[in-house]
């Protein structure tokens, strides 16, 4: 495992300035990984590259693979790798089974969709949410969010975050991609939902719970919610 941590680092700095999709060989030694055929998902400083297939070339046996890496930049150098957050074998597919996908309202009648899976790897699996517009509803709120199945312990986008030890099960997790640019008095992000913080979901019912784990004002993770807005599924 040591051998193939410091593969996969070389692997991903050739892959920054490579051409055309190829599989490669890596010198030195009997493997070939394909980063072209895995999943790169991008949340601040971190890359994290999911489901890379890793070929040995003398078995022709391929394994799964996920990558979490953190970059810095300095102005005379450019980006720089600062930290290799993990480095593990593809897990069982763990899904949001209680989550209910489909179209839902605020009691301020905005309407938001939450639309998914999408298969990450052998573990985990997308789920997007973001404002839309629809009969009855207000003017779309263009806020988007990404929240990825499984435990906050090894999660894909904010697994480096200093709070996720303390996290519950009792939410699935993920995080704003972007805050709303709407003008709409009653959109979520007036009650200071913006981009990269820290949310999660978890249903009740018919009703969907949002909630917002970072604080306004501070900018600091919390374990309880700090605010909650309560969203209820539309029978379309």
């Amino acid at each position: 495992m040591k051998k193939l941590f410091t593969v996969l680092l070389a692997a991903v700095a050739g892959s920054m300035f490579a051409g055309p999709a190829v599989s490669e060989v890596i010198p030195g030694t009997n493997l070939k990984i394909d980063f072209h055929a895995g999943h790169v998902i991008g949340n601040g400083r971190h890359v994290n590259m999911l489901r890379v297939p890793v070929t040995d070339i003398n078995t022709g046996q391929t394994t799964l693979f996920d990558a979490s890496f953190r970059f810095s930049f300095l102005p005379n150098q450019g980006f720089t790798f600062e930290e290799i957050a993990s480095v593990a074998i593809s897990q069982p597919v763990q899904t949001i089974t209680n989550i209910r996908t489909g179209l839902y309202r605020t009691q301020d009648n905005q309407c938001y969709v939450l639309e998914g899976p999408t298969i990450l790897n052998d573990s985990r699996s997308l789920y997007t949410f973001r404002g839309v517009s629809h009969a009855g509803c207000g003017s779309a709120d263009l806020l988007t969010a990404e929240i990825i199945s499984g435990p906050a312990n090894g999660h894909n986008t904010i697994g480096m975050r200093d709070i996720v030890p303390n996290l519950t099960d009792e939410w699935t997790y993920g995080f704003l991609a972007s805050n709303s640019r709407g003008g709409g008095s009653s959109h979520i992000h007036r009650n200071g939902w913006h981009e990269n913080m820290l949310i999660g979901i978890r249903q009740s019912g018919e009703q969907l719970i949002l909630g917002r784990f970072t604080d306004e004002g501070t900018g600091a993770d919390f374990r309880d919610p700090r605010q909650t807005v309560i969203l209820t599924r539309v029978v379309q």
